[in-house]
């Protein structure tokens, strides 16, 4: 509760010889400088790659479909009926090879290319009375060609499954199958639709191996929402909200999709905080490239009795004192120096003796500077009511020298805690958890709010910690 301002002008005075000394007292109360809460950073972003292995499934796609289909002499009709009357169609008989399939990926799209070989001998009535014709083609000369592709189309759910579509282009012939008065015998198609299984398997082993994307999504979501330990006392909760799915690209590899997960995350000092519970969401469309970054308020916690030590050493409290001025009989010094942070805001209490006796409060701004990773407070000065008891109490001091000299004085080095603090977070960033590899680049450091308890013996400086954080599965 304030009082009024006062100033006690003490003649504790010992009188000798009819002279008195007077000793002003500075006695002001404390500033009222309200307490401002810890502030919360927007949502951060962390990108997630998901990797699954296309190749083996591609692979046993091939394997699935057999390198060659080959029937003996004229027993294949091709659907004709036949040579024999009343049919009078043909029959033949063919060798078939197909190449080694090869793919072609891009964005979300496979294509599958392959080449068949083969040598075709048929015979057929030119006319349904007359005799049966025999010719042949690639036999016993260069096998004709046929060329086939097939294009498959993937598709990601937002129920994290996935969707293959494959689409038959068609054949294309490279080689004329020329049979003498048989003339042009072309059977392309239906040699081609031998290997026709092809599509049909490459979509359903493509959906069976992608189905693995569920679980990896998942076990990234449980990971970040489990508390991660900093340290001994010290948890990292990355708390995920929601997640979209910014794109996906195939290789003949892999599949890559790439995802954003938006996240609160928060570091807390003490037990063990509980897990978050809930389950993969559905994804949402996203935007490649999108999000705002990482970023966490990490509390920094120095010894406030090695802060208190510092700062009286700084003002050689116990050591002799500082003089101020450092010259003459009219002088202050400082006494006892206390420390007190409200988030925006800090004050330091200076007890002082001399030609005065008493205290006075100085209030200020923390400032970090990056550079030496020291805590300043370039506008600290009295606080209103110390301001006029000293101007009033204490007139041949130079007053704007004095706090020029406090500011330059008043400087806490937070270098260690504030490297040992981004040290053991951007570890806990950059380590493998199972199948996922996270990468975190902590890159800006900024003080948010200092809060500090003499009485609880407590100093908190809180830092937004800003970079990138990246989550790779496997």
């Amino acid at each position: 509760m304030k009082v009024p301002a006062w100033v006690a002008l003490s003649l504790a005075c010992g009188c000798a010889l009819m002279l008195s000394a007077c000793v002003p007292t500075v006695r002001p109360t404390a500033p009222d400088v309200p307490t401002a809460p810890a502030g919360r950073p927007p949502p951060s972003t962390i990108g997630v790659t998901i990797s699954i292995p296309i190749k083996p499934l591609l692979d046993s796609a091939e394997a699935s479909v057999p390198p060659s289909q080959s029937v003996r002499e004229y027993v294949e009709f091709f659907g004709t009926g036949g040579p024999d009357r009343p049919s009078c169609g043909i029959g033949c008989a063919y060798d078939v090879k197909r190449s080694p399939l090869s793919f072609a990926a891009r964005a979300d799209e496979l294509t599958t290319s392959f080449t068949l070989s083969y040598w075709l001998s048929c015979r057929k009535r030119i006319s349904c009375k007359g005799r049966l014709v025999t010719g042949s083609c690639g036999k016993n000369e260069p096998r004709r060609r046929i060329s086939e592709s097939l294009t498959t189309q993937i598709t990601v759910l937002p129920d994290w499954s996935t969707d293959a579509s494959t689409t038959d282009r068609g054949a294309v012939a490279q080689d004329p199958c020329a049979m003498g008065r048989l003339g042009v015998v072309d059977v392309t198609d239906k040699l081609a639709a031998r290997f026709g299984e092809l599509g049909k398997n490459l979509d359903g082993r493509l959906e069976r191996g992608l189905s693995a994307l569920r679980p990896k999504a998942e076990s990234v979501w449980r990971l970040l929402s489990e508390p991660i330990q900093v340290d001994a006392q010290t948890w990292l909760e990355v708390r995920p909200e929601k997640v979209s799915i910014s794109g996906y690209q195939i290789s003949t590899d892999a599949l890559q999709l790439a995802a954003n997960l938006t996240v609160q995350p928060i570091v807390e000092v003490g037990a063990q905080p509980a897990a978050l519970v809930s389950s993969l969401p559905n994804a949402t469309p996203g935007i490649a490239g999108s999000g705002g970054g990482f970023e966490v308020y990490v509390p920094v916690t120095p010894d406030y009795s090695a802060v208190e030590a510092a700062l009286k050493h700084k003002l050689k409290i116990g050591a002799g004192g500082l003089r101020y001025p450092p010259a003459g009989k009219h002088y202050l010094t400082p006494t006892d120096v206390t420390f007190y942070g409200y988030g925006q805001k800090a004050v330091f209490k200076i007890a002082f003796a001399g030609i005065a006796e008493g205290f006075v409060y100085l209030v200020g701004t923390p400032h970090f500077d990056t550079d030496t990773n020291s805590l300043s407070f370039p506008d600290l000065d009295y606080s209103p009511e110390s301001k006029k008891l000293a101007l009033d109490s204490i007139q041949w001091v130079d007053h704007d020298a004095f706090i020029r000299n406090l500011r330059i004085r008043l400087v806490i080095d937070l270098a260690d805690p504030v490297s040992q603090a981004k040290s053991k977070l951007s570890y806990v960033l950059n380590r493998h958890y199972g199948d996922i590899q996270l990468e975190g680049v902590l890159s800006d450091v900024v003080l948010t709010s200092v809060y500090a308890s003499p009485e609880q013996r407590r100093f908190v400086a809180d830092f937004s910690m800003k970079g990138t954080v990246k989550a790779n599965v496997q």
